[in-house]
């Protein structure tokens, strides 16, 4: 093949994958639509200028011998996952617990805020950010409507807080599953390194948002609260015996899960073999009870399916005519002589790409480009924690959903409301998530000490202005740096 080939290859591919996101974040075509029809000017750019055969599509859409069919494996993770959250939330599973946890409150607004939080987290480390959105924010707003308050806070947390959730485990949202059945990376493994120190970020970011809305609070009254505890949970549920078959099927693939690498053989069993394993069982056992499988396949995302198939090809393809190579290098290039470095490189340059364009196919050209920088595990959880939580800098994506829910129900949010709020407490989890990478290194951990001083300084000033005023605080913040000034000079 000529070099002018090659290179007519590389730009038509390249301009595929751009044309892609245009697309998506325009809003001008379906994203599944979009994908397969770059996957299909891919095959033929492969096929008449490349000079593959066939195979090299089967090998792009599945994976290769060499890398484990990797693609294959993500396919029937993600498909085993679908049946089970699908009969879980058919059954009301997800509703049930949500009304459960809201009647511990007993409207009391810093417990609400609390409860409906961690849930919001909780329901999104297990099941997809947009189901977790749908199920929440009318929930949210209902609630709302019984006890007389704005939703508008709880509503802003839950959705920005979702993000959080999605790095809690392996399986928590389709960028994890894509890393970390790439890297090869088990779920134990992922749990303690990346889990642990999102639940504490997810901790920290309740915290955050109890205090900035603490003056916004409404005690609802005994009455409007005893009308809360007068929800029958029960209504929710459409077959009790459904119902711990499903929180059963979900505790045995946590527990699966935590065995497989450690305990069971991970050649033998691979996660996502035993995750349909367990989908299955409990779609035979919900047939037998009544729930027609016809049915929870119709309730499937098949765009997501399609839209995944589609990125498969077209990220392949990048890693096929060299382009994935390409970048690789020139980030490799970038601090080549501190991996600390490259890491946060890595976590930001992940986040911003994610809160701009969907992370899905972000993640997928990147797990390529991360195999091409380094060898070192830590790569894959910094796009992880990147590709997730970028998701808020910005308005945009599923964030979308939670504006247009919220409208549907006659709460709109402004999106500069949004943006606000999403834009700040990013940054903050991105900066100490920036301060935990970099305390795996004595030659960087100086970064992580001054990102944790810029979080607390900010914070203190976000407190100032929320107890004196913005002109007062303004005020104190000067005198303050004049003191210093003084301090220094003499």
């Amino acid at each position: 093949m000529s070099k002018i080939a090659a290179i007519a290859s590389q730009i038509i591919i390249s301009l595929c994958f751009f044309v892609v996101i245009f697309l998506i974040f325009s809003d001008k075509l379906n994203r599944a639509v979009a994908s397969l029809t770059s996957a299909v000017v891919t095959y033929f750019v492969l096929i008449f200028i490349e000079g593959h055969d066939f195979s090299v599509i089967v090998d792009l859409l599945f994976g290769t011998q060499a890398d484990g069919f990797v693609n294959l494996h993500s396919l029937i993770l993600i498909l085993g996952m679908m049946f089970i959250v699908q009969i879980s939330a058919e059954v009301g599973l997800f509703q049930f617990l949500g009304v459960l946890a809201i009647k511990i409150s007993k409207g009391r607004p810093i417990a609400l805020m609390s409860i409906l939080c961690t849930i919001s987290v909780l329901f999104s480390a297990v099941i997809n950010n947009i189901l977790t959105v749908m199920i929440m924010i009318p929930l949210t707003i209902t609630i709302s409507r019984i006890l007389k308050i704005d939703p508008t806070p709880y509503i802003l947390t839950e959705a920005i807080l979702v993000n959080i959730g999605g790095t809690f485990f392996s399986i928590s949202s389709i960028p994890n599953i894509l890393i970390t059945t790439s890297a090869e990376i088990t779920f134990a493994d992922y749990f303690l390194n990346v889990g642990l120190f999102s639940l504490a970020i997810a901790g920290i970011t309740i915290l955050f948002f109890i205090f900035m809305y603490r003056k916004d609070f409404n005690d609802p009254g005994k009455k409007l609260a005893y009308t809360l505890d007068e929800f029958n949970v029960w209504n929710f549920v459409q077959s009790k015996r459904l119902l711990y078959a499903s929180m059963a099927s979900i505790g045995v693939l946590m527990i699966g899960f935590i065995l497989i690498g450690p305990v069971i053989p991970a050649a033998a069993v691979p996660p996502d073999i035993f995750a349909f394993t367990v989908a299955m069982t409990l779609t035979i056992f919900s047939a037998i009870l009544g729930l027609k499988p016809k049915e929870i396949i119709k309730s499937f995302d098949l765009e997501l399916i399609l839209y995944l198939l589609g990125i498969f090809v077209l990220a392949g393809a990048l890693e096929t005519v060299g382009i994935i190579q390409l970048l690789g290098d020139l980030l490799k290039g970038f601090g080549s002589s501190n991996p600390t470095f490259q890491i946060l490189l890595l976590i930001w340059i992940s986040a911003v790409l994610s809160s701009l364009i969907d992370n899905i196919p972000i993640t997928k050209v990147l797990i390529p480009v991360v195999n091409i920088m380094s060898t070192d595990v830590r790569y894959f959880y910094a796009l992880s924690m990147g590709a997730n939580w970028g998701d808020n800098l910005t308005p945009l994506g599923d964030n979308i959903l939670v504006l247009n829910i919220a409208e549907q129900h006659n709460r709109p949010i402004k999106m500069k409301t949004f943006w606000k709020l999403g834009f700040t407490t990013t940054l903050f989890q991105l900066y100490l998530g920036t301060a935990y990478f970099t305390f795996f290194s004595i030659d960087t951990y100086y970064i992580g000490l001054i990102m944790i001083f810029a979080v607390i300084i900010t914070v203190g000033i976000l407190f100032i202005i929320s107890k004196y005023g913005t002109d007062k605080a303004k005020s104190n913040i000067n005198r303050g740096i004049n003191r210093f000034r003084t301090l220094i000079i003499s």
